[in-house]
């Protein structure tokens, strides 16, 4: 243990048999002689933490660790990337790990909210620092006294969706379809009714490739790596779901529905523009098959064939919404 003075300021290390060799700089001798009593104590306790790694390692290198370790795992990468980028653009990726705190990510929650990013995305963004800092703390040798991202300081989320399909508007959606598409209307129109028939996720349907439809069977194979929780399954197929899909030619790529992600969304929202819609999402026709499916009379464990749910009650309930008019109508008959 030393304390030397070296330009105007006092560097004190120590040195202990089965402890990493540490020092720190300090302006006031008082200063370092509390430092170095406080570690002793500790490393005689065995409670001593070196946080030096957190002192030289920045956030940013964290978050590009972690990307690069888990990126060929995740099921949509991209999405993952853009996010990534995102938070790079924020001040706070260039501290280093030990100087980030509560309050600071408390701050970076208040500028996104205000900005107008949705609490739903901004929780998000919280559990990637959050699941890269933990990473860190237990993988990368970067020990903190605890993880700044509170649960406490993560937004409340807003209640979820029930937007459905108002009457007029499926019929809406076909000719706006057919008058903005000509030739390749057979697509959209197709899509959009093949995904309340069969309330299968947007990149579900769009990797969906003719060798997992099973006429003789009745069923669409999803396969795991194309399925949100990594679990494959098989939907049974409807009457109309099978004439859909053989009055559809085959694309050269082998798949269903021959669109990237990009240029769908940008198609979606002219058809919604087009058919004078607002407000609707294409995960919305997700919401509606499932509301179509329980309104029929199936169960609850046979709808989860069609989502793909494990948590059957607490999803479903998100995923459904029933009509009052046609349950009043029931209750009448």
């Amino acid at each position: 243990m030393s304390i030397k003075y070296r330009n105007g300021k006092y560097q004190c290390s120590v040195r202990r048999k089965g402890f990493k060799y540490i020092y720190k700089t300090f302006i006031q001798k008082s200063d370092a002689i509390k430092w170095q009593k406080q570690i002793e104590v500790e490393m005689q306790q065995n409670s001593f933490r070196d946080i030096s790694n957190a002192t030289k390692t920045t956030l940013k290198s964290v978050l590009e660790r972690h990307l690069n370790e888990r990126i060929k795992e995740v099921r949509e990468p991209a999405k993952i990337k853009s996010r990534f980028n995102t938070l790079c653009k924020s001040n706070i990726v260039n501290l280093f790990l030990n100087q980030l705190s509560p309050n600071i990510f408390a701050e970076y929650r208040d500028e996104r909210i205000k900005s107008g990013i949705s609490p739903s995305t901004v929780i998000k963004e919280l559990c990637l620092f959050s699941v890269a800092i933990k990473r860190a703390m237990t993988v990368y040798n970067c020990w903190l006294p605890e993880n700044p991202v509170l649960n406490s300081i993560k937004p409340k989320e807003n209640l979820p969706r029930n937007r459905r399909l108002d009457d007029g508007e499926f019929d809406k959606l076909m000719i706006a379809c057919k008058n903005k598409f000509n030739q390749s209307s057979i697509f959209w129109c197709s899509m959009i009714e093949f995904a309340i028939e069969t309330a299968t996720r947007l990149n579900e349907q769009l990797t969906l490739p003719w060798q997992n439809i099973s006429f003789d069977k009745m069923t669409i194979r999803i396969e795991s790596k194309h399925s949100k929780n990594g679990s494959e399954r098989f939907i049974p197929m409807t009457p109309r779901v099978i004439e859909i899909l053989k009055s559809l030619p085959r694309s050269i790529d082998g798949r269903v529905f021959p669109y990237s992600n990009h240029n769908f969304n940008r198609s979606w929202r002219s058809i919604c523009s087009h058919a004078g819609i607002n407000n609707l999402r294409w995960h919305d026709l997700r919401r509606e098959g499932c509301s179509r499916l329980l309104e029929k009379g199936l169960s609850v464990s046979e709808v989860q064939m069609f989502t793909g749910h494990k948590t059957l009650s607490l999803m479903l309930n998100i995923y459904s919404v029933h009509n009052p008019v046609a349950v009043a109508k029931k209750l009448n008959k």
